[in-house]
Parts: structure tokens; C-alpha cells; sequence
């Protein structure tokens, strides 16, 4: 079954990206794994399949 989710926005004030779970309490999520993303770009957590997108440039990281 596949399901298809609008992105989760983010912006560089959201960084450092994790994902626990969609919507999750901490409790009965995934474990917490962080994303590396690129500005106005995507990535997709391994675990729940959930999508971001960071809305904007990272100013100041190589």
C-alpha cells in the first residue's frame, strides 16, 4: 500500500533535521535519526518514508 504525503516544509531556523515518526509521541515512534539536507532541497527518513523539504539557503555550513 502505498500512500502519498505532501512534503513536511522546514526552514534553516528547523536545523539540525530528525525525524521520530510521523506524528508520533516519542514513546512509539522510530528511532530518532537526523537528515542531512541541502537548501531548497529534499530528503526522505529511511524508517517512516516522510518526506522534507527546507524552504530556504543554510547559510554558514560547508
Amino acid at each position: 500500500m502505498s500512500e502519498t504525503r505532501e512534503p513536511v516544509v522546514i526552514t534553516p531556523h528547523d536545523l539540525p533535521l530528525h525525524c521520530s515518526g510521523p506524528k508520533n509521541e516519542t514513546w512509539n515512534g522510530h528511532p530518532r535519526v537526523f537528515l542531512p539536507i541541502e537548501s531548497n532541497g529534499t530528503v526522505e527518513c529511511p524508517y517512516c518514508g516522510t518526506v522534507y523539504r527546507l524552504d530556504g539557503e543554510i547559510k554558514g555550513h560547508h
